[in-house]
C-alpha cells in the first residue's frame, strides 16, 4: 500500500477529542508575524484533551475568514478520506481501539534500572492483546504488529534505527493521531530543515544528527537559502517552547516526532511502505463527481461494444489446453524443469554445454535436432539450423526463397543509410524479371512491391517475404526437410550429452592414474584375499563394486570410493598391508558404485 502523510493547515482532532491541534510547522503570511505572536505548542504526547481552546499559529486572522477556510478544509479533508486506501481505515480503528477498548494494551511508566520510561508497553503485552482480541496465532499477531510499526502506529523506544515489534520486553510507545498516515498532506523540504535545524541547536549529547541527516541538512540549506531565515527562526521559536513543557512530556514529544520523521524520512537504504509510487494511479486524482452520460457517450458505448463482437475470441478450455500442449512440448528443454546436460557451466565450470550448444557446430546435438522438428519457428530462429535448412534446400535446387527471406532480415536490420542499396540489390537478384535467383510470387504481391520500391524503406519487401515464408517454406519445403535423408542423418549423428561424474578436473594425473589401476589390476587386493578389479581413475569410468567386506567399510564417505594416485602407489608398494583402507581425496560420487 502506498501512502503519504504529514502536516496541512488544516487540524485535526486528537484521540477522538473536541478540540484540535494545529500544525508544528506552519508557513506563516509574512514573517513580521512572528515577532509579535508566539506559536501555539505541539500536539500532546498521550493525546489527552486539553481543556484550554487552542490559539492560532500566527494572529491577524479574522473570525469570517477562520470560518470559511474552515468549510474549504472541510471539504479538501473530504476528498482526501475518500482518496485513501481502505487499509488506513482499518489499521486507525485497530490502534484506536488498542488504547480505548475495555482492556486495552497496558501502557504505564515502565522502570528501568536507572530511569522511568513514561507512556511505553511492552512487546509481549501487545501480541498477548492481539491474540486475545483478534483470536488469532502468534505468528499472525506479531506480522500484524511489524506492518503497524512500519506505517508509525507506533514505534520503539530505544531502538531508532529498525521499526521492528519483537514479543520480548522491548518497550514501544503508540504514535500521537496527529503523526498517522493519511491524516494530512505529504511533508515538504522547509519542515524537514526545521525538524533538523531545532535537533542541532539543541542538546549535541541526546539529540546529535545522524550521518545521514547531517548531510541532508547541508543540502537543505544550499536549496532553501532564501528561506534559512524562517527556518533558522522556526526552529529557534520551537526550541525555546520546548524548554517550557515538562520533562516527561518533552521525552514523548521527542519520541514521537523522531519516529515521525523516521517513517517519512527513512535513512539510506532502510524500507518504509508510506513511500510514494513513482507512477502516478489513477484512482488517486482526487474525487470527481459522477459525470452524466450525454447521447453522444452512449453511441460511443455502443460502437465499442459492437466492435468487441467481431474480435475473434478464443474459449477458456481451448486456451488452457493450448498452454498445457505448450508446456508439455517445451518441457524437454526447460533448464528449470530439466537437468543440464552435461552439466551447469556456472556450477561445474566445466565449459561443455556452452561448446556444444553454440550458434554454429559442426554436429548439433540430438535434443537441439529434435527441436527443430518441432515448428519452422523453432529450425529458422536457430544458426545451425538455418545453416542446415539452406543445404538442403541448395541440394533441392529451391534455395532461393530461403536466401531471399534471409536478405529481407537482414534488411529490416539495417542502417538507415543502406537502405537504398540493399533493395536495390534485393530487387535485382531475386524479383527483376530474368534475375539470377528470381523468385515465384503472384502479381498482387508484385504489384505491392513495385509500388514500394518508389519509397525505398526497410519494409519494402514484407508483403513477399511473408509469402514465400508461408506458402513455400513453411508449408512446402520444411516437411520435405523433415521427412528427408538429410534431417535423419543429422538426428542420428547427433551428440547425446551425458552427465559429468566429476565436478572438478585438477591437472593432468588422469594418464597416471590409468596406468597405475591398469598396473594394480593384476594385483591381489591383502585386505580380504580378493582381486581389484576395473579402478575407475580421476576420469569418471565405471568400475566394479568391491566385495561386501570392503564395501562396508568405504561406504561411510563419499570421498572414499576411489584412491588418488599416491595412495595407490603407496598400495602398489607396500604388498603387506593388513590395516584398513585408506583415506582417499577423490570427489567421485556414490552414483558410480553400484550397490547389491
Amino acid at each position: 500500500t502506498q501512502a503519504a502523510t504529514a502536516f496541512s493547515g488544516s487540524a485535526v482532532g486528537v484521540q477522538h477529542t473536541p478540540h484540535h491541534q494545529p500544525p508544528p510547522h506552519h508557513h506563516p503570511p509574512h514573517p513580521t508575524h512572528q515577532m509579535h505572536h508566539q506559536p501555539h505548542h505541539q500536539p500532546q504526547a498521550y493525546g489527552a484533551h486539553n481543556s484550554s481552546t487552542t490559539s492560532s499559529l500566527f494572529g491577524g486572522i479574522s473570525a469570517s475568514s477562520s470560518s470559511s477556510s474552515t468549510s474549504v478544509g472541510g471539504q479538501q479533508q473530504t476528498i482526501e478520506k475518500l482518496a485513501r486506501p481502505m487499509a488506513f481505515d482499518k489499521m486507525e480503528a485497530l490502534v484506536r481501539t488498542m488504547q480505548n477498548d475495555e482492556k486495552p494494551v497496558p501502557v504505564r511508566v515502565q522502570k528501568t534500572f536507572l530511569s522511568n520510561i513514561p507512556s511505553a508497553f511492552m512487546g509481549y503485552d501487545l501480541i498477548e492483546w492481539m491474540m486475545d482480541r483478534l483470536m488469532i496465532e502468534e505468528s499472525e499477531a506479531l506480522s500484524i504488529a511489524n506492518q503497524l510499526c512500519l506505517h508509525g502506529y507506533f514505534f520503539p523506544v530505544n531502538d531508532t534505527k529498525t521499526l521492528a515489534v519483537k514479543d520480548d520486553s522491548s518497550l514501544y510507545r503508540f504514535q500521537t493521531p496527529y503523526y498517522w498516515p493519511w491524516q494530512h498532506k505529504p511533508p515538504d523540504n522547509v519542515e524537514y530543515a526545521i525538524y533538523l535545524a531545532k535537533r542541532s541547536l539543541r542538546n549535541k549529547q541526546r539529540h546529535a544528527l545522524e550521518e545521514y541527516e547531517t548531510e541532508a541538512l547541508a543540502s537543505l540549506h544550499k536549496s532553501l537559502k532564501g528561506k534559512w531565515d524562517f527556518i533558522t527562526m522556526q526552529a529557534e521559536e520551537q526550541v525555546r517552547l520546548a524548554k517550557e513543557r515538562k520533562k516527561g512530556d518533552k521525552i514523548v514529544v521527542d519520541s514521537q516526532e523522531r519516529a515521525y520523521w523516521r517513517v517519512h524520512r527513512p535513512p539510506p537504504g532502510q524500507f518504509t511502505p508510506l513511500e510514494p509510487c513513482p507512477i502516478p494511479s489513477r484512482d488517486r486524482q482526487g474525487f470527481k463527481p459522477n459525470k452524466k452520460k450525454t447521447v453522444d457517450d452512449v453511441q460511443r458505448e455502443v460502437e465499442y461494444l459492437r466492435k468487441s463482437l467481431n474480435r475473434t475470441r478464443m474459449k477458456m478450455s481451448q486456451a488452457c489446453e493450448s498452454l498445457v500442449a505448450y508446456s508439455e512440448t517445451f518441457a524437454e528443454y526447460d533448464f528449470f524443469l530439466q537437468p543440464v546436460l552435461p552439466s551447469n557451466p556456472w556450477v561445474t565450470e566445466d565449459v561443455t554445454f556452452w561448446q556444444l550448444n553454440n550458434s554454429f557446430v559442426d554436429t548439433p546435438t540430438e535434443k537441439r535436432v529434435k527441436r527443430w522438428a518441432i515448428s519452422v519457428e523453432e529450425l529458422v530462429s536457430d544458426p545451425t539450423g538455418l545453416q542446415e535448412f539452406t543445404s538442403f534446400l541448395e541440394k533441392e535446387y529451391s534455395h532461393e526463397n530461403i536466401r531471399f527471406w534471409i536478405a529481407v532480415n537482414r534488411l529490416r536490420r539495417s542502417a538507415h543509410s543502406q537502405v537504398p542499396r540493399k533493395v536495390k540489390e534485393i530487387y535485382e537478384e531475386f524479383l527483376k524479371p530474368g534475375a539470377p535467383c528470381e523468385i515465384n510470387i503472384d502479381g498482387k504481391t508484385m504489384e505491392s512491391v513495385l509500388k514500394g520500391l518508389k519509397n525505398p524503406s526497410r519494409f519494402t519487401f514484407d508483403s513477399a517475404s511473408e509469402h514465400i515464408y508461408t506458402l513455400l517454406l513453411k508449408k512446402d519445403c520444411y516437411p520435405r526437410f523433415i521427412r528427408s535423408d538429410h534431417y535423419k542423418r543429422l538426428l542420428e549423428a547427433g551428440v547425446p550429452p551425458s552427465h559429468k561424474k566429476r565436478f572438478f578436473n585438477f591437472g593432468g594425473v588422469g594418464g597416471a592414474k590409468k596406468k597405475m589401476t591398469a598396473a594394480l589390476s593384476s594385483q591381489p587386493n591383502l585386505g580380504d584375499g580378493t582381486t581389484a578389479k576395473n579402478i575407475g581413475g580421476a576420469s569418471g569410468s565405471m568400475m566394479t563394486a568391491p566385495p561386501p567386506g570392503n564395501l562396508a567399510r568405504r561406504r561411510g564417505s563419499d570421498r572414499s570410493l576411489t584412491g588418488s594416485a599416491h595412495e595407490l602407489a603407496v598400495i602398489g608398494v607396500n604388498k603387506d598391508i593388513t590395516s584398513k583402507v585408506p583415506h582417499s581425496h577423490s570427489q567421485s560420487n556414490l552414483s558410480e558404485m553400484p550397490y547389491r
